[in-house]
């Protein structure tokens, strides 16, 4: 896996928030509803993104959260920087090894060197929005009791 299961809901949650009106404020059991993920894991999510500068919150029975800068133009690295913190991914060996660079190489290097920086150039072109209207009315996983269920994710 490239990023966390954490990352992972952090982008299934703000595709939904981009789907929504710029600026309108969305609740996290809705987002639950509409993802899959649990309302506390988006809660706790929702506040590193609030901490990280993505969203922004309004407590309140008429609270909830949006982007404080638009969806088109957040870019998946910033979201995988904010929840995960890049930096192992760019610099630790794929193997494990304690040391790997290009004089003291592990036998999957090259290899790895190639497909990191495809994925970083990825995450840093690909926005938000683009991400949300390619996954369109895909079917999220949910975890329910040691089983997988499917969800609408619209």
């Amino acid at each position: 896996m490239i990023y966390s299961k954490t990352c992972e809901y952090a982008l299934r949650a703000l595709g939904h928030l981009a789907s929504k009106e710029r600026g309108s404020l969305t609740m996290i059991p809705e987002v639950s509803r509409k993802t899959g993920v649990p309302a506390p894991y988006i809660a706790k999510i929702f506040q590193t993104l609030v901490r990280g500068g993505i969203l922004e919150s309004q407590r309140g029975p008429c609270g909830g959260f949006a982007f404080r800068k638009s969806p088109e133009t957040i870019s998946l690295f910033e979201v995988v920087q904010v929840i995960d913190n890049v930096s192992p991914l760019v610099n630790q060996c794929v193997m494990g090894l304690n040391e790997c660079s290009s004089a003291n190489a592990c036998p999957l290097h090259l290899i790895w060197s190639r497909a990191k920086e495809n994925i970083l150039q990825c995450l840093k072109t690909t926005t938000l929005n683009q991400m949300r209207k390619k996954v369109g009315r895909l079917r999220y996983r949910k975890l329910m009791r040691s089983r997988l269920q499917a969800v609408t994710a619209s």
